[in-house]
């Protein structure tokens, strides 16, 4: 049995959904004769570019084209309805080389064998070589009178300037969710297949535009479905979230509950949906969140959803929306190559909940809480900190000891520069209650106000109860010393100086 979107695919123009801007220029040269000889559709997959160009390849050589389009009882498009030599389909992606260009441009001299035109439909164009294309060129400058060039893909920027000059271009748009869901409902009830009106809108939402990945998803959905198609069928066919879950966790950020982040996580995860599908689901949420603040027209979701995402509209500005979009909408690629998505996924959540976020939204949002909280006189921060318990004060701890507690806290609190002066020192000294750093080089490092507060935490951290004081060796000249003492005591005097 053929599948859905083969079953039901377009025949003549006026079936075609969403693109009469092409169907309507095709249908005129038709009808007016003005028939080219090179056309490049262009579009993303599955918006009827190959189904348009077979049509169009129909009804030129059609006897009595019915408005436009092939009228299917002529010999000719009886002809052409079966495999033929004169309408030829080619899949550049596996014929891409120059020997395969250069067949075409042997065999494009040869007549059609039924109708007036022999047309080459060359799908995913841009898959060619550049040998090919070049091949290619004269060919489609030039071509015989009764050749007829239609070029279909979805990348035309990567197509030479070359070639597009020399094409009719069509750009195929994606197709409206409205059209989609009418032609899933004809489809549906030409299958003899009940459904409910919210599976189908989530049919053609999930689409995201494009007819053939919609036919293929309601034949899925078919297939899934024994009686009525019901929207939570529809939602466990394409394996999509649930809503409600989704909800519970923007609710969490939205209320900076880091908690129930973590809990509106772990019931995601348990129930089989990987990090990154609900990434995205947060960030389409809130997605339509923003448009049916702005734009409720836009808003592609059930009576029942509608109402439970204007609750959640009453404590989301436009500055959180645009946060939260922002936030998880960059996760795709850490989430990819993360060797722990779920933290990556977590940590998301918690930079959300604290707007920690180098982001103009977050700080305006920042700002309108703060306004907020001033207006309702509200002045206790909503960040608790809790006060380090102070260690007791140890006078009699040894220099080597308290100099090591030094340089542990250094390693953990501060920057690798103080580290490197502090672990590198070794003259010190408990005197008179004073710890007394000895300091000949680096004296000017030590006695920097930088350095003497970071030493002054230090000590406090760890409890060390000495003053500390930094202090310069002065070098002696042991030479001028002893001259000095000789003429004190005498030449002939023997001297022992223990330095």
């Amino acid at each position: 049995m053929a599948s859905l979107y083969r079953k039901h695919r377009p025949d003549s123009f006026s079936s075609v959904i969403g693109q009469e801007h092409v169907t309507k220029t095709l249908i005129n040269q038709i009808e007016t004769g003005r028939i080219g000889h090179a056309y490049l559709f262009t579009g993303s997959r599955g918006v009827g570019k190959t189904t348009c160009a077979r049509i169009f390849a129909r009804a030129i050589n059609c006897l009595s084209p019915v408005d436009g389009s092939p009228c299917g009882e002529c010999e000719v498009c009886k002809a052409l309805s079966a495999p033929n030599m004169d309408i030829l389909e080619i899949d550049a992606a596996s014929n891409n080389g120059v020997d395969d260009a250069r067949e075409i441009r042997e065999k494009v001299n040869y007549p059609p064998v039924n109708g007036k035109y022999k047309i080459y439909i060359i799908d995913e164009v841009h898959m060619l070589t550049g040998s090919a294309f070049n091949a290619l060129l004269k060919t489609l400058e030039e071509p015989p009178a009764h050749a007829v060039f239609i070029l279909a893909t979805t990348e035309a920027h990567k197509l030479p300037a070359t070639i597009l000059s020399r094409c009719m271009r069509f750009d195929f748009r994606l197709v409206p969710i409205d059209e989609i869901v009418e032609l899933l409902r004809r489809v549906y009830d030409a299958e003899g297949k009940s459904y409910d009106l919210d599976a189908v809108r989530y049919i053609a939402a999930a689409a995201e535009g494009s007819v053939r990945d919609a036919l293929s998803i309601a034949d899925m959905c078919l297939s899934y479905s024994q009686g009525k198609l019901t929207y939570e069928q529809a939602l466990n066919a394409l394996g999509g979230v649930d809503k409600s879950k989704i909800r519970a966790l923007f609710t969490a950020i939205a209320s900076a509950n880091c908690g129930d982040c973590f809990e509106a996580i772990n019931n995601l995860a348990i129930s089989g949906k990987s990090m990154g599908l609900i990434a995205k689901e947060i960030t389409y949420y809130a997605r339509d969140l923003l448009l049916l603040k702005t734009s409720p027209k836009l808003v592609v979701e059930t009576d029942e959803h509608i109402a439970m995402m204007k609750e959640d509209l009453l404590a989301a500005t436009t500055e959180f929306l645009t946060t939260v979009i922002t936030l998880f909408s960059s996760l795709d690629a850490e989430l990819r190559y993360s060797i722990s998505p779920r933290i990556v996924l977590e940590t998301a959540c918690i930079r959300a909940c604290k707007l920690a976020v180098t982001d103009i939204s977050a700080l305006e949002e920042r700002l309108n809480r703060l306004e907020k909280n001033i207006a309702q006189g509200n002045f206790i921060s909503e960040v608790k900190r809790e006060n380090a318990p102070t260690p007791p004060v140890d006078i009699k701890m040894s220099a080597p000891m308290a100099w090591g507690k030094v340089i542990s806290y250094f390693r953990n609190n501060e920057s690798t520069r103080l580290q490197m002066l502090i672990g590198n020192h070794t003259d010190f000294e408990i005197k008179n209650g004073e710890f007394i750093i000895w300091c000949g080089d680096d004296y000017l490092e030590f006695s920097g106000q930088a350095t003497l507060d970071a030493l002054g935490r230090a000590f406090a951290a760890n409890g060390i109860g000495y003053k500390v004081k930094v202090d310069k060796r002065v070098e002696m000249d042991k030479d001028k010393e002893l001259e000095r003492l000789k003429a004190l005591v005498g030449k002939d005097v023997k001297v022992n100086i223990k330095l």
